[in-house]
């Protein structure tokens, strides 16, 4: 939804000495629909230190991508609620200035962040992911991304705040009274960088705040305690690299790179006998003016050059600081001395610490958990630490609740341990409670067709092989490991091969895997055997698809190497490879729809369709034939069939979605994948088509790392619908779950280790059955249709040559033959269309010889091509390349005028002897020469016009004489070929050409 900006904190105060800037028109402007996606479950982790993760009482959060997850423990069982807040999510408490308009002589000082508003800030007050026309001018989609960097939980167990880093980075606050909520009671965007560390007071009254190094401000936070509300108490300038931050009593210490500082709440600044204002109080009354928070830096003394990474307050007055290099120091602010004493050497890379009872714990980063009894920490003895308690795989964080421990390790997985009741000493009960997660990136997720055995909705896949079977309550029904081929070279340590691929049969009977280094098997799921193991493409396995039906199963594989190799399921129950189809640049994809076609699309900007058919008698025998190929406009990423089976929807790489109509091999539809504003546009993969129904439209699914984000588009229109982030690396993989009651979810993996499970609801009620049908105007618009594209080639170019004068119309011929030297004599001359003429081999005509002869009216056209069946039995083909070579400026393809006429006679004489075969002719062709014998003497008659040198009697000799003999053996011909009406045989066709060459031998003798 919207927000405004009475809706977050904005301390820019009243004698601000930045110009108002005019309110964005889209500001006010709320979405039409309510969000299309919302978040249900979150699995997995990427805390990756103890400002991500925090406990209190019998509840533990910790950082899941750009949410957040809060488990309540309750002994051997736990509950879960999720937290997050979307992009334009509007807080409950709306916002106000906390300074009043009637103070104009208060100036900020140079390290107030009041005097420090960004230009995205002052110009829109809250900051939208899509709303600021101007945005995508300095944050792209790529940097607009948002990810949960830190947490914590209020002493008394009712609220929960967030702190967040990437584009507009806020402070949330949160109601854990409610349960999984989207909706924060407070949000705050006064860090323009991120936000590093977040912390409330043993109190629960002041919620500290710490921006990046580049953000470079820490602020302290006044709240409610009914309602949760916040004011600003006081702030100061904080640029170290900070690596934590806690309070102890009513101070607040900060620690980083060489750093360690305490800054000291002054709670007595308030004089005021007027009731203290929070966010959300109307009331205007003056505030005092506010003080800069005091803060004081340690002296280090020898550990001037430690990288400090976590602490825990002890009391009031003391704390335990720990180095990464393993000093344990004593930080002792009694009398307000602040005394920093490295007490003694833990012999590892301490990662984090806490405190049960009078214990202190401390984990490592190669997973070694040590104690410390504070008695004797207190009195700096050294025989205070022991080590090796316990072992685990590196902590990343831990905490204790009221009777368990909890522990996040280097792997992101999440363990509850039960806890003897001796506070003095560390037990732990075996087998940990453990938080379902993948524990290493996921690269891919898939459905899982029910009914199946495990009961599982889809599953998920790492590099390491792992392969876990989930429902869609996020619980782990079912996983196994696919063996692996290692292999390793000399300059990597690591082995290289690693599970790209995974795709289950119908049911999950058959998992067939790919790795990395080209290997397809086989693995039957009820053994978890290996019946198949192939060595199918020299490098990366790229794609896997299977089709499966009563008498078929097929797989199909596509890699690197530049190729896509076949598989079928014989009679006998063995995996067989039939075929392997080369193509000349990478295939990106391939899909299997039916028994009798494959479908693949490459780099090259081509899509091929191969049909596969079965030898007769011999069923096994199976062959893919090339059927057809189309042309892309860009290389694709992604394609999926239609919901009907006879179109195709791909992706490409210039940000745009194609529909094909597999039928007929047209372009159907395409539209670009831009954002609810139509600004940006991003690359789609993973696509997923569904059809129309009752209340909903048919739909696009896709997702795009550009800002890794998952989006839905209406397949038949284009529209954008929804887009939802929570991913904050890049996004592997979306799956479409349907369950029985009509309900969809979506489930989304990334490489950050966490799966999100989303509950879609596109149903809208203004959506009916005559909206969903396509409109006509729709698919009449021009908009809707096709970029027009028709590029002529060299060969119809040539077809083309200067119009004559008359501006007559000519047919082009059908190809580049024979005929062509007589259309260029036709046309060479812009203004003497010259035809089909015999002339004495003496005639000269010049060009001032006269005529009595007028100019044709409509019959001075140029004369249009013979045809080229005719052209090709001309005899002349030597005479005419030779004289193309000899053009000048006035004729193409000849030389002279002489030698065009010359060419002429030789043209006719040859033609009156073919008169006399008993070959048909056909009336068009006859009509044809017709009308090129009557054009060429309407322009020698123009030719002789322009020319002096010609006499009328030897113009009206030629004219006469060889017009009269051309007429005649025409009218000859045209009686002979052809019989009267009267004569013909309707029925019998066939007999024409036969009886024609009868009578034209008879009349001939």
């Amino acid at each position: 939804m919207a927000s405004t900006p009475s809706n977050r904190l904005k301390l820019t105060p009243s004698n601000s000495p930045y110009l108002p800037h005019p309110r964005s028109p889209y500001r006010g402007r709320a979405p039409t629909t309510d969000p299309r996606l919302s978040l249900k479950r979150v699995v997995g982790t990427t805390c990756v230190s103890p400002t991500g993760f925090d406990t209190v009482r019998s509840s533990f959060a910790y950082i899941a991508g750009g949410a957040v997850v809060v488990v309540d423990v309750n002994g051997a069982e736990y509950a879960q609620r999720f937290y997050r807040a979307r992009p334009t999510a509007l807080p409950v408490h709306s916002t106000s200035l906390p300074y009043s308009p009637s103070t104009p002589t208060q100036t900020p000082k140079a390290n107030d962040s009041r005097n420090r508003i960004s230009l995205r800030e002052s110009t829109y007050g809250s900051l939208d992911w899509s709303e600021s026309p101007t945005s995508s001018k300095t944050w792209t989609s790529r940097e607009r991304i948002k990810a949960a960097t830190c947490l914590a939980l209020s002493k008394d167990g009712r609220f929960l705040a967030v702190g967040e880093t990437g584009y507009a980075p806020r402070v949330l606050i949160y109601s854990l009274e409610d349960n999984s909520s989207d909706i924060p009671l407070v949000s705050i965007s006064e860090h323009a960088f991120g936000v590093k560390a977040v912390a409330w007071s043993p109190d629960s009254r002041y919620l500290a705040s710490l921006g990046s190094a580049n953000d470079g401000f820490l602020y302290v936070w006044k709240i409610d305690p009914r309602t949760g509300a916040a004011k600003l108490f006081q702030q100061n300038r904080c640029t170290s690299f900070i690596r934590g931050m806690i309070w102890m009593g009513n101070n607040l210490i900060t620690l980083g790179v060489r750093h360690v500082k305490v800054w000291r709440i002054d709670e007595g600044q308030s004089t005021s006998p007027v009731k203290q204002k929070f966010i959300g109080d109307s009331s205007t009354t003056p505030q005092p003016h506010q003080k800069t928070l005091p803060g004081r830096s340690v002296i280090l003394g020898n550990l001037i050059e430690a990288t400090f990474s976590c602490a825990a307050a002890i009391d009031d007055k003391k704390a335990i600081i720990c180095s990464e290099t393993g000093d344990i120091c004593l930080f002792d602010d009694t009398d307000k001395q602040m005394k920093l004493t490295n007490v003694l050497e833990s012999g590892f890379v301490t990662t984090c610490v806490a405190i049960r009872g009078g214990v202190a714990y401390l984990g490592g980063k190669l997973g070694t958990v040590a104690t410390i009894d504070l008695a004797s920490f207190l009195k700096c003895s050294p025989d205070s630490l022991c080590t090796n308690i316990g072992s685990f795989a590196g902590l990343f964080a831990m905490g204790f609740l009221e009777e368990h421990m909890v522990t996040v390790d280097a792997k992101r997985s999440i363990d509850v341990w039960g806890l003897d009741h001796a506070e003095d000493k560390l037990v732990l009960k075996s087998p940990p409670i453990p938080i379902p997660g993948h524990r290493d990136p996921i690269l891919g997720v898939t459905a899982l067709s029910r009914p199946n055995t495990p009961g599982a909705d889809f599953y998920s896949w790492s590099g390491s092989g792992q392969v876990l079977l989930w429902d869609v309550e996020g619980r782990i029904k079912c996983s196994f490991k696919v063996p692996l081929e290692e292999a390793s070279f000399d300059d990597e340590s690591d082995p290289v091969n690693q599970l790209t691929l995974i795709r289950a049969t119908k049911g999950g009977n058959f998992f067939v895997t790919g790795d990395k280094l080209g290997i397809v098997k086989i693995i039957d799921f009820s053994t978890l055997e290996c019946v198949s193991s192939m060595k199918a493409h020299s490098s990366d396995c790229q794609f896997i698809t299977t089709y499966e039906d009563k008498t078929k199963f097929i797989i199909a594989t596509c890699g690197r190497d530049r190729t896509a190799q076949l598989f079928h399921k014989t009679a006998g129950g063995e995996f067989q490879h039939f075929q392997t189809l080369e193509f000349a640049a990478r295939v990106v994809q391939v899909l299997v729809p039916s028994a009798d076609k494959v479908i693949t699309c490459s780099m090259d900007r081509t899509l091929q369709v191969h049909d596969l058919v079965t030898k007769e008698g011999d069923p096994d025998v199976m062959a893919a034939i090339p059927s057809k190929t189309l042309p892309l406009k860009a290389s694709p990423a992604s394609m999926t069939m239609g919901p009907d089976g006879k179109s195709l929807f791909v992706s490409l790489l210039d940000r745009s979605v194609c529909l094909f109509d597999l039928e007929n091999g047209k372009l159907a539809h395409t539209f670009k994948c831009t954002d609810e504003g139509g600004v940006e546009s991003v690359v789609l993969d993973s696509l997923t088509a569904r059809s129309a129904t009752d209340r909903e439209p048919a739909f696009l699914l896709g997702i795009s790392n550009t800002d890794k984000s998952i989006r839905i588009y209406d397949s038949q229109t284009g529209a954008f619908l929804d887009r939802e982030w929570g991913h904050t690396e890049a996004i592997n993989g979306v799956a479409l779950l349907e369950e029985d009651s009509n309900k969809r979810r979506l489930v989304s993996v990334g490489s950050d280790g966490t799966i999100m499970i989303w509950e879609m609801d596109l149903q809208d009620p203004s959506w009916s059955t005559a909206s969903r049908d396509p409109s006509p105007v729709k698919e009449g618009s021009t908009l809707s249709r096709p970029t027009l594209r028709r590029v002529l080639s060299k060969a119809e170019l040539a077809e083309f040559q200067r119009s004559s004068p008359c501006g007559g119309g000519r047919s082009p011929p059908g190809t580049l033959s024979k005929r062509r030297s007589i259309y260029n004599l036709s046309s060479a001359s812009s203004r003497t269309p010259l035809g089909t003429l015999r002339a004495a081999p003496a005639l000269t005509i010049a060009e001032d010889t006269p005529s009595r002869r007028p100019s044709a009216d409509s019959r001075c056209a140029s004369p249009p091509a013979s045809p080229k069946t005719r052209v090709r039995r001309r005899p002349s083909l030597p005479a005419l390349n030779s004289a193309k070579t000899k053009s000048n400026s006035n004729l193409r393809g000849f030389g002279s005028l002489n030698m065009a006429t010359e060419q002429a006679c030789r043209t006719l004489r040859a033609y009156r002897k073919k008169l006399s075969s008993t070959d048909p002719i056909s009336q068009e062709v006859l009509a044809e020469l017709d009308q090129e014998l009557r054009l060429t003497a309407v322009a020698l008659g123009d030719r002789a016009t322009r020319s002096k040198a010609m006499s009328d009697t030897m113009l009206n000799g030629l004219l006469d004489q060889y017009s009269e003999r051309l007429v005649a053996l025409l009218d000859e011909k045209l009686r002979i070929s052809y019989r009267s009406p009267s004569d013909q045989e309707p029925d019998s066709p066939r007999k024409r050409p036969g009886s024609s060459g009868a009578d034209s031998s008879s009349g001939s003798t």
